[in-house]
């Protein structure tokens, strides 16, 4: 019995345990991207009151066309290597080792393009291509970041990898606050996430095993076989960052810096709700990828972890767009009071977003990523399509109708493929109970509420819960799995 099988075996013997130890890996999953998001998020909350719409729109740009070019650094190799170590610990020291001299290659190709295309065929104006510049050298620092964080996620040690995440966000998020206090100029503001990058880098250097340290000298082979494994991971997440960050460039290009600032501050919302569906994912993934491999309960794997997202988001983001009036005010003055009319479109996507995000990660360990990609390249024909046609009339908030359409449609697409390959099939009444919160929230809108909606978005949540709990929405099977993990 090979050692993906033992693995397999034991978590069916035991999945109390099995469940603790999942329980264990989004907790620190969930610290490791929610604790550098929320460090950070303030720094961009003082940065957005302290620069103004221009200069935030100004970072806007320059983020989004750092993150777009960041793609050729990275080539999506993370997922490839957790699914690839976890079913084979013993070659990560080989694998690392090959892909830390690919990331060498792809670090250099990305920067010179990101400078050329930034100064020569874009014109970018100098203070947006000196703050794109250093977002640059910090994702290519990154690029090796990636590398350990994968290892250690695969071998499901993520403590380790949330210690080094959080020391990059406290480290970006406390020298950005600084920074822009003091100097009021977003290319310095910019240059807080370089040394963020470089102290992860380095506790993960310290902590990684002997074996799996930093080093350049790969077999030949191992490089030529992570190449060939690479490219449809690759494609995925070109066709996924391009996806989520078109939308911005585009807008950026036809309305003023305002508006960029706006969509930007609206879209942080996204952004986290990228950051904990990817924490969701990523928990199980290593599992995922093992039990695929095994041919062992992969299906109903994929099908609970796709009905819970679908239980807890759809909700979720109809409480965030009955609270989004007073929620953009607390956080970004009333100079942003047009951001809440932006959210008001991007709330309604996040459960899709969800779904996609989750879909990727299931199709992945199915070993089914090319179709991730293929459906990725289509949402963004769709994307910019309706951002072609709705911005120029409407703005920002074209942006953010051009994101909920597009974003819906995509997942109902990963949905059918999921279901035909055999990864992930919802139940039909998860599904309406899920609408069923919906539903609740969008009956809460039209009440009056003199609050603004927090008190409606209170006695929403409670009313959820319960019809969550008359509906059955956690299965007996699962309560009585979720008792047995938390035994000692």
């Amino acid at each position: 019995m090979s050692t993906v099988e033992e693995v397999a075996r034991a978590q069916e013997a035991s999945p109390g345990a099995s469940l603790r130890r999942v329980f264990a890996n989004a907790g620190w999953l969930l610290l490791a991207y929610v604790l550098p998001r929320v460090f950070t998020f303030g720094a961009i909350i003082v940065a957005a009151r302290v620069l103004g719409t221009r200069d935030f729109g100004a970072y806007g740009t320059a983020a989004a066309y750092a993150v777009i070019l960041s793609i050729i650094a990275t080539l999506g190799m993370m997922p490839l290597l957790i699914r690839d170590i976890a079913r084979d610990a013993g070659r990560a020291p080989g694998m690392l080792a090959a892909a830390h001299v690919v990331k060498t290659g792809t670090n250099a190709v990305m920067l010179l393009t990101l400078w050329i295309l930034a100064s020569h065929v874009l014109h970018y104006s100098p203070l947006i291509l000196s703050a794109a510049l250093l977002l640059g050298v910090s994702y290519a620092i990154g690029a090796y970041v990636e590398n350990f964080a994968a290892y250690f996620q695969a071998v499901e040690r993520m403590h380790v990898w949330m210690q080094a995440s959080a020391l990059c966000g406290l480290l970006t998020g406390a020298v950005g606050t600084v920074l822009v206090l003091t100097t009021r100029s977003l290319v310095w503001f910019c240059a807080a996430p370089v040394i963020g990058q470089i102290a992860a880098l380095g506790w993960l250097v310290v902590r990684a095993p002997a074996p799996a340290r930093f080093g350049l000298h790969a077999d030949l082979t191992d490089v030529k076989r992570l190449l060939r494994a690479l490219a449809p991971f690759a494609a995925a997440l070109v066709a996924l960052t391009i996806y989520y960050k078109v939308d911005v460039l585009v807008l950026a290009s036809m309305r003023a810096a305002e508006d960029v600032g706006e969509y930007t501050a609206a879209y942080k919302f996204i952004d986290i709700s990228q950051a904990l569906a990817i924490v969701a994912a990523s928990a199980v993934y290593p599992r995922l990828a093992r039990a695929a491999l095994a041919d062992s309960r992969a299906d109903w794997a994929g099908t609970r972890v796709t009905e819970l997202m679908l239980l807890a988001t759809i909700p979720a983001a109809g409480l965030l767009w009955l609270v989004r009036v007073p929620l953009i005010h607390l956080l970004y003055g009333s100079e942003y009071h047009g951001a809440t009319s932006v959210f008001a479109f991007l709330a309604p996507a996040i459960p899709a977003l969800t779904i996609n995000i989750l879909a990727g990660y299931v199709l992945s360990a199915k070993g089914r990523v090319g179709l991730v990609a293929l459906l990725y390249a289509a949402g963004t024909v769709v994307k910019v399509a309706l951002n072609l046609a709705l911005i120029p009339k409407l703005g920002a908030v074209g942006a953010g109708v051009a994101m909920v359409a597009s974003e819906t449609a995509l997942a109902v697409g990963m949905l059918v493929v999921m279901h035909v390959v055999g990864a992930s099939s919802p139940g039909r009444d998860v599904v309406l109970t899920a609408l069923a919160g919906a539903a609740l929230c969008a009956v809460a809108a039209v009440l009056p509420d003199p609050s603004n909606g927090l008190i409606a978005a209170v006695v929403c949540g409670f009313a959820i819960v319960f019809v969550y709990w008359r509906a059955g929405a956690l299965p007996e099977r699962d309560v009585a799995m979720l008792r047995q993990s938390m035994r000692s």
